[in-house]
């Protein structure tokens, strides 16, 4: 975004800057935290007269943040469900595996009444666990006590076998080892001394098979065997018991990426922030406030204008005309007339100023000649005396742009102010957060063209503005305005 509104020299307002931030989800993160207790009043007075101590504020409860995605929840318990449903890939490896099926006389299976899958015989040692993993794989939304209530009873044969087909299949969860970061070699100390007979090979090659040594060995050593767990339960055990705080910890805020707002679980957490990006976007003040610290340590120019205190960003910082400025006869021309037609569009400017319709030539000379691009069309279509007039246009109306005495807007409008007294432009120009209350003049009726460009008397010897080295010239027509990204 910095750069965008950096290379385009335009003029936005704070607002609008802000409003595509808060547009997509990923262009902004979130720092999320309870919100403080009211402070107590204080107590009653004392026998004495002395007034008591006020009472210490209570610290707000923490919130339990996942630590493989940065998540927030309410409770412990709601965070580690999420990380074993959605983060187990980071701890344990899955594949499925032929097992012996239970064995035990089962006439009795039930069924969930909503899924219809098979949960187990209720006389099988697992059966409760069985009930919490399907519950909270396919069914969380729902209460459990729910769920219980529609579970079915079947009696045939036929279901018991399934069943019993169906646990011969397992997930085995093999626990990912941490290779080690370091490896530790004895220090050469601790080694016997070496007698080197006359016929040995030189010390750097007894140098190089004395520190292989140890590698060669340490290599060498069998690598100890891979925890594995043939239910969910178990290495749920084993995770909590030795990588917890790898699962999740107690903080007093969250700072995460905006676009996990919708990998989020449904409930109040979510609820609450869903609500206020929804406010921010209709009235983005809080959100402007944090990016008007972010843009000034930018070196970005940030004024108020108008009654309503609006605030402008900008790139370049604005600068005012003094009257016997000197400037180069078409710079003058040129920014004489902007200050006598404020906010007129950029793309009317060859039309009315120069009286080019460019766009008639360019419609005329359909197709282009081969390679030419749109941008380049006027110049192409144009006789060779218009085509230079439009180009130095466009190059004296950027210089003005670049050096702050034309405010060329986010809709493509353009505003030049009348020159002022030094000590007031000097005034005018050194605050940045100077609130001027004369608000920016609207959009004139449109102006017909003239038959010659205006211009104005020269005014002594021309600066040597002009022969400054500027970027391309603008186009006339009107550029859509940038996507801005944060």
């Amino acid at each position: 975004m910095v750069k965008a509104v950096r290379a385009s020299c335009r003029t936005y307002q704070l607002f609008e800057i802000t409003k595509a931030v808060l547009e997509k989800n990923d262009r902004f993160v979130v720092v999320l935290q309870r919100a403080r207790p009211a402070r107590p009043e204080r107590a009653a007075e004392g026998a004495e007269g002395e007034a008591a101590s006020r009472p210490p504020i209570e610290k707000p409860a923490p919130l339990y943040m996942s630590m493989p995605d940065h998540l927030p929840f309410d409770t412990e318990d709601a965070a580690i469900q999420h990380v074993l449903g959605n983060n187990l890939g980071a701890f344990f490896d899955t594949q499925e595996v032929e097992i012996d099926p239970p064995k035990g006389n089962f006439p009795i299976i039930n069924k969930c009444g909503i899924t219809g899958e098979l949960l187990g015989p209720p006389n099988y040692h697992r059966y409760q666990q069985i009930l919490q993993q399907h519950h909270a794989a396919k069914l969380s939304r729902m209460p459990f006590d729910r769920f219980r209530e529609s579970i079915t009873s079947v009696r045939e044969p036929e279901v018991a076998a399934q069943w019993l087909e169906k646990m011969k299949k397992a997930t085995r969860y093999t626990w990912k080892t941490q290779p080690a970061k370091n490896l530790t070699i004895a220090p050469f100390e601790t080694t016997p001394p070496i007698e080197i007979p006359a016929n040995a090979p030189a010390p750097e090659a007894v140098a190089a098979v004395e520190a292989s040594a140890p590698v060669e060995a340490a290599s060498a050593a069998p690598a100890p065997a891979a925890l594995s767990f043939d239910s969910l339960e178990e290495a749920r055990l084993y995770l909590l018991s030795n990588a917890r705080d790898k699962v999740v910890r107690a903080v007093e805020n969250v700072r995460f990426h905006g676009k996990l707002i919708e990998k989020m679980p449904q409930g109040e957490i979510r609820r609450a922030l869903e609500g206020h990006v929804e406010r921010q976007r209709r009235f983005p003040l809080d959100t402007a406030n944090a990016l008007r610290g972010r843009l000034r340590r930018e070196n970005f120019t940030i004024f108020k204008k108008g009654s309503r205190g609006v605030s402008y960003v900008c790139a370049v910082k604005r600068r005012f005309r003094v009257p016997g400025q000197v400037f180069s006869e078409t710079i003058s021309s040129l920014i004489d007339f902007l200050e006598k037609h404020p906010m007129i569009h950029v793309k009317d400017l060859p039309r009315v100023f120069l009286n080019i319709d460019v766009a008639a030539a360019a419609a005329a000379a359909t197709p282009l000649p081969e390679g030419t691009t749109v941008s380049q069309a006027p110049f192409v279509t144009l006789p060779p005396d218009q085509a230079e007039k439009l180009r130095k246009m466009g190059n004296d109306l950027r210089w003005l742009v670049m050096e702050g005495y034309v405010t060329e807007f986010s809709d493509g409008k353009l505003f030049s102010p009348p020159p002022m007294a030094p000590q007031a432009a000097k005034k005018a120009e050194s605050g940045e957060e100077e609130h001027d209350p004369v608000d920016f003049p609207d959009a004139p009726a449109p102006v017909a063209s003239t038959s010659k460009p205006a211009s104005t008397p020269p005014v002594g010897a021309a600066a040597p503005v002009a022969e400054v080295s500027t970027p391309e010239p603008v186009a006339p027509a009107e550029e859509p305005k940038p996507e801005t990204q944060a």
